[in-house]
C-alpha cells in the first residue's frame, strides 16, 4: 500500500516500470502549492528519462485547449477536465486536492501518453504552434493588488502558474468585474494570438 507523508515540497517519489511504451520507467511526486504551504493544494510531477517531446505534436491533436511552443519544446493541454503541462522528460499535472489522487492521476497521464503514441500512425500530428506570453505580459494586464482572493500571496506568482497552465485566467476573482473585464480579454489574446 502506498501512503503519503505531506510535508512543504516533494512528498514521496515512487518508481514505476512499464514495458513497450514511450514511457518505459518513471517516477512521481506529489508536490504542494509552493505558494501557499500547508492550503490543500497539489499538483503531480512526473518525470522520466525517457524524452516523450516525440509524442507533442500527436498529443496536440488529441487533447483540449493546447499550447505548444516547440521553441521552449512545452505542450500544455487538457485531459479529462485537467491541465497537463508536459515537457521532454516530466509531465505536471495541476492542482489535486486529494493526495490520495496522486498514483491514479500519474498512471492515467502515462498510460495517455503512451496510448497515444501506440496509435500515432493513425492519429495526424498537428504542428500548430500557439506559443506561450511571458509571464510579465499577463501580470502586466492584472490587478496589480496583491489581494491574495485567487490563493497566490502576489499578482506576479499568480501570472506564473496561469501561463504555466497551472491554473485557468478564471483563478482571479478582480478580472471578473467590468472595471477588468478588457484586460481579461486581453490576457486571453495573449495565448490565443501566438
Amino acid at each position: 500500500m502506498k501512503s503519503l507523508a505531506l510535508r512543504r515540497h516533494p512528498v514521496k517519489i515512487y518508481s514505476v516500470s512499464t514495458s513497450n511504451k514511450l514511457i518505459t520507467d518513471y517516477k512521481f511526486e506529489l508536490i504542494e502549492d509552493h505558494h501557499h504551504p500547508g492550503s490543500g493544494r497539489y499538483a503531480v510531477r512526473i518525470t522520466s528519462s525517457d524524452d516523450i517531446s516525440v509524442s507533442f505534436p500527436y498529443l496536440n491533436t488529441v487533447l483540449d485547449d493546447t499550447l505548444f511552443d516547440r521553441d521552449s519544446n512545452i505542450l500544455i493541454g487538457v485531459h479529462d477536465h485537467r491541465r497537463y503541462a508536459f515537457r521532454p522528460h516530466e509531465i505536471q499535472g495541476g492542482m489535486v486536492t486529494e493526495p490520495s489522487e496522486a498514483s491514479t492521476i500519474a498512471d492515467e497521464v502515462v498510460e495517455l501518453v503512451n496510448r497515444v503514441w501506440r496509435e500515432h500512425e493513425r492519429i495526424t500530428p498537428s504542428f500548430k504552434e500557439r506559443k506561450l506570453p511571458t509571464v510579465y505580459d499577463i501580470y502586466k494586464l492584472l490587478p496589480g493588488t496583491n489581494c491574495r482572493n485567487c490563493g497566490y500571496s502576489t499578482c506576479l506568482a499568480c501570472a506564473a502558474d496561469i501561463r504555466n497552465g497551472v491554473i485557468p485566467l478564471e483563478r482571479c476573482p478582480l478580472l471578473s468585474k467590468p472595471e477588468y473585464k478588457q484586460n481579461k480579454e486581453r490576457i486571453r489574446t495573449l495565448f490565443s494570438s501566438n
